[in-house]
């Protein structure tokens, strides 16, 4: 064990510390600590966090969907295989409610080029998972947490990292991260791609009508119209540790997005030939640079691209599950009988400002501004006319505008066993659009601008050691999305009407652990939210909208324990009791909240060993069990549920087979093997029993795969 003397330590700056950051210290008198890694200090703030640090786990064949579904708190449903959306829930928030960065910076000037669904952990050095408070410095009108992807930052001055995994159904996942760094005048270059392709075509129990009874039957079949491909390659130049710039760096991204659309939000209805398509080339700018003798950090972050959208919906008539084609005269698509030829753009600019000030040995003041400016304009020939003029509805410009700002006060008391962050924001939105449902004759424009403020508080107390605890509140406001607000132009309609969320969150935790040994953590949380915004599914289309008011209790617990030096056991659980409160039908009061899996838990363990086959090579196996109760993809009345122990036994008292979603039982192992520092190995099979995995809407995941990767690191 490395332990080395220090004078107490101050954490004098944001709760997020760049990877070349160091701990600041004052003289109090000699203390001994165990040195600790970036992940854990990061996790042991009193704004609570969840990390998943990707250096040990980047030779397993994982996805990132399934590292993150094995951590507590945490459930990611996604609407089928590689490349499909994902939608993360944290402490029973979900959807846009939870916000995501990549850095720092919120990267929806991105689209689904970074999105932890198809991003590899061979691109990643850590991601922090946020629940309830959202640090300043991230600069986000989040309402239940954030997910912070921060990528890898090369340790040598020349290196260059290789990875290619293949695995069933035809899938291929390949990254490249190259780096070169001129240590004598500063100069730095760096290339980093990514590569996924899938065909997705693995087998599903649909709902297919019989030709003679009309009548709907549940068959199996293997999805046919799946294909998932994206590219994703950034290169980068930069300067560092000069007299007017800490960090410089300029970076050109570009990507290409495709997949095929086997079916819509649900699996009632297949398409054999609806596609949609993402490209963009996205610069972007950051400078970094301290003053006032390292005691202001500055931060300035500047973006500005045009991303494109394509969606292809031009077959005259319909598919059955059987991969049939019937042609429909009457019809110009399979999703609408008018088909589609949309093609969308947005205009991005994000400007992101961080001033992080140390005011002496044990306070801080940071400020943080992230303003995000989006217009979108398309065309569609097959699309909605305007009733006068005739012209293309998605002519219209679509103005989004967001300004979030932060200001936050950190100070360390107690002799730094005590540590206090106190922090105000002020969200302001001003948006101007056409509402596609609701297009009057005179071909109005509909506008909107909304101003918050919201308030949070966080502490922690380290008794020892080995044991400290958290409490934190906040009053958390969330702005409504361009997306909600004027839908995607596919399956998602808008909606004008929708009200900003706002809610009340407390969160108390304790954490106790031993070094290699043991370690535990149990957490408590509340939350009240006013006009919570869900997709609601209507069949093949969905839209956004405000349920009125939602409240409820939740605990999770996490423990790990090391039985032998080799053998590490994990696992967590997490029951979250949220409910519809006053509403206007009482008979939908108290319900659970639809779609939402209120209880799931996680089990794993892990070896490891050294000189398996041959002399200083590494071996590890790895076995995960994941459980989720069932649940409601609609409201079910309270008197109707379950009746069993917090309802995690027995059956409803009405037939809603349709509209459940079932307990889930998945089971993945694997292995990985590394002969040497510079090649890695990993073999992993998911869903080993082949079960019945389904997520939004029921929407049914992959059966039994496998998977096979190799890691070079030169």
């Amino acid at each position: 064990m490395n332990k080395f003397f220090l004078l107490a330590v101050v954490f004098a700056s944001s709760p997020l510390y760049s990877q070349e950051d160091s701990l600041k210290l004052y003289q109090l008198g000699e203390v001994i600590l165990e040195k600790t890694n970036l992940s854990e200090k990061v996790s042991k703030q009193p704004i609570r966090a969840n990390v998943l640090d990707m250096k040990n786990l980047r030779d397993q064949s994982s996805s990132v969907i399934d590292l993150m579904n094995r951590t507590t708190g945490v459930r990611v449903k996604q609407d089928g295989g590689l490349g499909t959306r994902a939608n993360i829930i944290l402490n029973g928030f979900q959807g846009n409610s939870i916000k995501y960065f990549r850095d720092g910076i919120p990267m929806d000037y991105l689209g689904n080029a970074f999105n932890f669904s198809i991003v590899p952990p061979n691109s990643i050095d850590r991601i922090e998972i946020y629940k309830g408070i959202v640090p300043v410095e991230l600069g986000a009108d989040a309402l239940g947490g954030a997910v912070n992807i921060v990528t890898r930052v090369p340790e040598k001055s020349n290196s260059a990292d290789l990875s290619y995994q293949i695995g069933s159904f035809n899938t291929h996942r390949f990254t490249a991260n190259l780096y070169n760094r001129n240590d004598k005048n500063g100069w730095y270059n760096g290339l980093n791609f990514f590569y996924n392709y899938s065909d997705n075509d693995y087998k599903v129990d649909v709902p297919v009508n019989d030709s003679e009874t009309a009548n709907s039957k549940i068959e199996t079949h293997r999805l046919f119209h799946n294909k998932f491909n994206n590219a994703f390659g950034e290169v980068y130049t930069g300067l560092r540790n000069k007299t007017w710039a800490d960090d410089i760096r300029f970076t050109v991204t570009a990507f290409t997005l495709s997949k095929d659309r086997n079916y819509g939000l649900t699996m009632n209805y297949p398409f054999g030939a609806v596609t949609t398509e993402m490209y963009s080339i996205i610069p972007t700018l950051r400078y970094q640079k301290k003053f006032l003798n390292d005691r202001l950090k500055f931060d300035q972050f500047f973006v500005y691209n045009n991303l494109h959208t394509k969606f292809t919906d031009v077959a005259k008539g319909y598919y059955d599950w059987y991969g049939q084609f019937h042609e429909v005269a009457a019809r110009n698509g399979e999703s609408t009988m008018n088909g589609s030829l949309q093609k969308l753009k947005f205009s991005n600019f994000v400007s992101r400002t961080n001033l992080n000030y140390a005011l002496n040995d044990y306070s801080s003041l940071e400020l943080n501004s992230t303003y995000s400016s989006t217009n979108r304009t398309g065309s569609d020939p097959y699309g909605d006319k305007f009733p006068v003029s005739g012209l293309d509805l998605l002519s219209a410009k679509n103005k989004y505008r967001k300004w979030v700002l932060g200001l936050g006060y950190r100070i360390n008391l107690l002799d730094g066993k005590l540590v206090n962050d106190l922090a105000a924001k002020y969200y302001t939105l001003n948006t101007e659009g056409v509402e596609a449902s609701r297009v009057s004759d005179t071909e109005g424009r509909r506008k909107k601008s909304i101003n918050k403020w919201g308030a949070s508080e966080a502490l922690k107390y380290q008794f020892n050691q080995n044991l400290f605890a958290r409490l934190s509140g906040e009053v958390a406001v969330r702005l409504p999305e361009q997306e909600e607000f004027f839908g995607d132009g596919n399956f998602i309609n808008s909606n004008f009407s929708l009200n900003p969320e706002k809610s009340y969150n407390v969160n108390l935790g304790v954490n106790y652990s031993k070094k290699n040994k043991f370690s535990y953590e149990a957490n408590l949380f509340f939350r009240r939210t006013q006009d919570m915004i869900l997709l609601v599914s209507t069949g093949i289309y969905g839209n956004y909208l405000n349920v009125s008011k939602v409240q409820g209790l939740g605990v999770e617990m996490d423990a790990s324990y090391h039985f032998l030096p080799w053998l590490e056991i994990k696992g967590n659980f997490t029951y979250q009791d949220f409910r519809l409160v006053d509403q206007k039908d009482p008979t939908y009061e108290g319900s659970r909240l639809r779609n939402t899996p209120y209880f799931f838990a996680n089990l794993s363990a892990y070896t490891h060993f050294k000189n398996v086959i041959k002399k200083g090579d590494q071996f590890s196996f790895y076995w995960n069990y994941g459980f989720v109760r069932e649940y409601y993809l609609d409201y079910i009345p309270k008197a109707y549920e379950p009746k069993g122990f917090l309802g995690l036994t027995g059956s409803p008292k009405i037939n809603v087979d349709a509209y459940t979603i079932p307990s889930q039982n998945l089971h993945s192992a694997g292995f990985t093997w590394k002969p040497s520092k510079t090649l890695g190995f990993g073999v992993e099979a998911r869903n080993i029993f082949n079960s019945k995995i389904y997520d939004n809407y029921r929407i049914q995941n992959e059966g039994f795969n496998i998977h096979f990767k190799i890691n070079v690191s030169l």
